[in-house]
């Protein structure tokens, strides 16, 4: 028998071994007897083999099995396991049209010169294909759920330091507080002693004072009498009154002894420069906190043809060749500039640039207005929207309108840039010295963006972290990252 038909048809005019009638459509089997093929599909023939998927011959009895079931599994109830137009079991598939056959329909004329098999046989590529996407999201399901895992985990990280930096901060404001609050009581307390000394030298000084008062008041007290006797009483004790009455020169004593006041007015010094050294911390403090010095990273969308970008998008370099780049209206024509891929339109921002001049080579680092020309002749000047420090080995100049010329005791190496929007700032500073290069000041509308251009070959400028620096009274701050580097700027405020 073969695996794809287990019955084969014979020719008309032979006679029916089980039904002693003549042939009608018949098969013969494995075992070689012919016969009807209605004999063969009758149910008691076919009964308690079924659910062993064994065919029976009905003459001999004997048992088949081939290679592979003749009749297959159930694909679902047993009413859908049977041919509508003629009431039999279902066991063969066609391919070809996609149908579910009978024996009649398997031996019918439409479907003879089909693709007709078993449907165990014509299941398993199907079988086949869904365990093996089975498998695939089976696989797929294991992975979503392993990344699922490490973000979770990652996630878990992050709530950690979250909520470690939430301690931080509170400690770190805590032990601020307490430090201020140390300062404060000692001022205070120096404060009470000297107002202590002061009411215990002004008593002795009132003590002195009045003594004094007093004595002279009997001498007056006793001349005013001397001076109603008569003449020869007057004249008997006149050089003994004469010598006891002259004036003497009264030495007023300190009201406030020397000691008392250097003590005063060394506090004086403290406290005077007090509520300055309190706005300028407050200040410092708030710009920290509120300034954005995220990374700021190149727009190659923008970038002139004559500029080449890192493939991290943090450094730029001027080459000779222009570069075959896509047409853009963001891209700069005719000046090598590049503009940041964020823009801003508030808050507090720095970043930081490396500058790189070749031989006659210069660079500019500032910012830009979104809608600044990008096409054609361009000027930089805050006529065009650009604030910006041109520097180069011959001149340096601010892009003000006219040009401001800066005098550099040399080119600065880093390049820092402080953008604050809602002041109007915008101030460049020599980021290792931390002196400043020039501060515009304007008023923005719409994003701006920080810009650079880089002319000559050999000029490049490279972007870099812009932690530890800061202009002024912020640096301290921007370095003080531990509660005990915060808290030692109490010690700064109120000096012992």
């Amino acid at each position: 028998m073969s695996s794809t038909s287990s019955l084969q048809t014979v020719g008309e005019g032979a006679t029916c071994p089980a039904c002693a009638g003549p042939l009608k459509d018949a098969v013969t089997a494995v075992c070689e007897h012919t016969f009807c093929l209605c004999c063969l599909s009758q149910p008691s023939q076919m009964g308690a083999s079924h659910s062993s998927r064994i065919l029976l011959c009905p003459l001999c009895q004997q048992k088949e099995q081939p290679e592979k079931p003749m009749v297959p599994y159930p694909l679902g109830p047993l009413g859908e396991t049977c041919c509508e137009e003629h009431g039999e079991k279902i066991y063969f598939f066609c391919e070809n049209d996609a149908e579910f056959l009978c024996v009649f329909c398997r031996e019918g004329p439409s479907h003879q010169a089909h693709r007709v098999g078993f449907l165990d046989e014509a299941i398993q590529p199907y079988r086949e294909r869904l365990m093996s996407r089975l498998k695939t999201l089976n696989k797929e399901r294991d992975e979503v759920e392993s990344i699922k895992c490490r973000e979770d985990q990652k996630l878990q990280v992050l709530l950690s330091q979250i909520e470690s930096k939430k301690h931080q901060v509170e400690e770190a404001f805590e032990s601020l507080q307490q430090k201020l609050g140390k300062q404060q009581q000692r001022l205070l307390a120096v404060l009470r002693d000297l107002e202590q000394q002061i009411w215990k030298e002004r008593d002795e000084y009132i003590t002195k004072v009045s003594e004094e008062v007093t004595r002279l008041g009997a001498q007056v007290k006793e001349l005013e009498e001397k001076c109603q006797q008569s003449a020869n009483e007057l004249l008997k004790d006149v050089r003994f009154n004469q010598s006891r009455y002259e004036s003497k020169t009264f030495v007023s004593p300190e009201s406030i002894s020397s000691d008392l006041v250097y003590k005063i007015r060394s506090i004086h010094q403290k406290t005077l420069p007090l509520p300055e050294m309190m706005r300028k911390f407050s200040e410092s403090l708030v710009l920290h906190l509120e300034t954005d010095s995220g990374g700021v990273t190149l727009d190659p969308q923008t970038a002139s043809r004559n500029l080449v970008l890192s493939e991290d998008r943090k450094a730029v370099r001027y080459t000779r060749q222009t570069q075959n780049l896509p047409d853009s209206p963001l891209r700069f024509e005719g000046l090598p500039v590049v503009l940041g891929s964020q823009g801003f339109s508030s808050g507090r921002h720095l970043w930081q640039v490396e500058v790189q001049l070749g031989e006659g080579g210069s660079c500019t680092v500032g910012v830009a207005q979104e809608a600044v020309r990008r096409k054609g002749d361009m000027g930089l000047s805050t006529e065009e929207g650009v604030w910006t420090v041109i520097l180069s080995h011959q001149q340096c100049w601010a892009s003000t309108s006219p040009g401001t010329e800066l005098t550099l005791d040399a080119i600065p190496r880093r390049v820092g840039v402080s953008l604050d929007y809602e002041a109007g700032l915008v101030t460049l500073l020599n980021a290792d010295s931390q002196t400043p290069i020039f501060t515009f000041t304007t008023s923005f509308s719409g994003k701006v963006f920080p810009f650079f251009a880089v002319w000559k070959t050999g000029s490049s400028l490279t972007l870099k972290g812009s932690n530890g620096w800061y202009s002024g009274e912020s640096s301290a701050l921007e370095s003080s990252s531990a509660p005990g580097q915060l808290c030692d700027l109490a010690r700064l405020i109120v000096p012992k």
